[in-house]
């Protein structure tokens, strides 16, 4: 059998790699590189059969979550191969990705995985983890007497941490594939998605107008901040895209905010997204949570808003920026690109906590997996491996092929 990374040894984002026996062809992840700039046609992968000009003969795909930087080159890939994920990243890819380019509906060929699949000698289980986007998967790979196991994206310090926890319980790994994006990061602070809460909880008790940026789908920041407000009796003001999010996480759980909760509000912005939503009427169903920005500008303490371009425009049309608390719940590495940054960056505070597992809880997950061999993936410092896990570590390159002895 080979192991080829096709795109990861060396970077955050992009990852890909297949497994070759000579009859059956998996890839796992099909990932777009984070500086990708929409540049999508210059960053497409060099793998034979991939793509939908060209015979195939790939027989599985396994996405690990709705993270573009893991699932971003499906929009190109031939609709004969069967791709699997969870059900509720087959949601996010079928139902919400769309509203952002029609691209993601070329492939129709997309399944659930809830079990073990067995396709040639492969028997591939599915395991959720811990991650910034609700039901990850990390994937145990038997093939014949060996086991690979390849953690996607994962942490050890979310609500769902248990979850992660259940995968140092997999037994006689013998190549552990294993992301390490906060590696060479280990200055930063390290947070839980309870600490969040906690500090979102003391910020939100403020006179002033506040504004927070996070991800629609980082469902468990959005308990956090939907708490926060709870607790300091604000109302959370939402765009459609986010009402439509969560209701794609109805599944997960009854006890997931929806948009006709008390303290939700709903403000209608003039977006593309709104106009796809519009389509099939569902975005008439949110109107009776309607508010306006007179109606905010009246009573600005009672509110907390989720920033959307239009939302944020008008309000700095309303509100001067010493009287908005500017949250911003993301990767600092980000702010870059945010909008309306510059004007709201002397009231910014940053309150985030990594989607990312932080290098303790690589190190304690590592002892107590106790693989044979850990390839690297997913991180910017893969000659820190051997020294951080005092454990035997093989550097591949990008489409370097590993033969795998049975």
């Amino acid at each position: 059998m080979q192991l080829i990374i096709h795109r990861g040894t060396n970077e955050i984002g992009g990852s890909c790699f297949e497994l070759n026996d000579g009859k059956t062809r998996l890839l796992f992840d099909v990932g777009l590189p984070l500086n990708n700039n929409d540049n999508t046609e210059n960053v497409k992968l060099d793998i034979k059969g991939l793509y939908g000009y060209e015979e195939t003969d790939i027989n599985a795909i396994f996405i690990t979550h709705a993270h573009p930087d893991h699932f971003g080159l499906l929009e190109f890939i031939n609709s004969k191969i069967p791709v699997y994920m969870s059900r509720v990243t087959s949601n996010l890819i079928k139902k919400v990705y769309p509203l952002t380019s029609n691209k993601y509906l070329k492939n129709s060929d997309i399944h659930v995985l809830d079990n073990p699949i067995t396709i040639g000698d492969y028997t591939i289980t599915p395991h959720i983890v811990d991650h910034s986007a609700p039901q990850s998967l990390a994937y145990e790979i038997q093939y014949k007497n060996k086991k690979l196991l390849y953690t996607g994206d994962l942490r050890f310090h979310g609500r769902k941490s248990y979850m992660s926890d259940n995968l140092k319980k997999v037994k006689d790994v013998d190549y552990l594939i294993m992301e390490g994006s906060n590696i060479g990061r280990e200055k930063q602070t390290q947070k839980s998605e309870n600490d969040v809460l906690q500090e979102l909880k003391c910020a939100f008790n403020t006179k002033k107008l506040s504004l927070i940026t996070f991800s629609s789908q980082n469902l468990e920041r959005f308990i956090s901040v939907f708490k926060a407000c709870l607790i300091n009796k604000k109302t959370l003001v939402l765009d459609p895209n986010t009402c439509y999010v969560l209701e794609n996480f109805k599944d997960l759980s009854k006890n997931i905010p929806q948009f006709n909760w008390n303290n939700i509000k709903v403000y209608f912005s003039p977006s593309s997204i709104s106009n796809e939503l519009a389509k099939d009427k569902t975005l008439y169903k949110y109107k009776s949570k309607k508010i306006s920005v007179e109606e905010i500008r009246k009573n600005p303490s009672k509110y907390v808003l989720k920033d959307n371009f239009y939302l944020t425009k008008k309000i700095l049309k309303k509100f001067k920026p010493e009287e908005i608390q500017y949250i911003y719940s993301l990767w600092k590495g980000y702010l870059e690109k945010s909008l309306h940054t510059d004007i709201l960056k002397p009231q910014l505070i940053h309150i985030h906590s990594s989607g990312h597992a932080y290098l303790e809880d690589l190190q304690n997950f590592v002892k107590e997996l106790s693989p044979k061999i850990i390839i690297p993936i997913h991180t910017q410092h893969p000659k820190k491996y051997e020294e951080l896990f005092k454990t035997e570590v093989l550097n591949l390159s990008d489409c370097e092929i590993l033969e795998v002895a049975e």
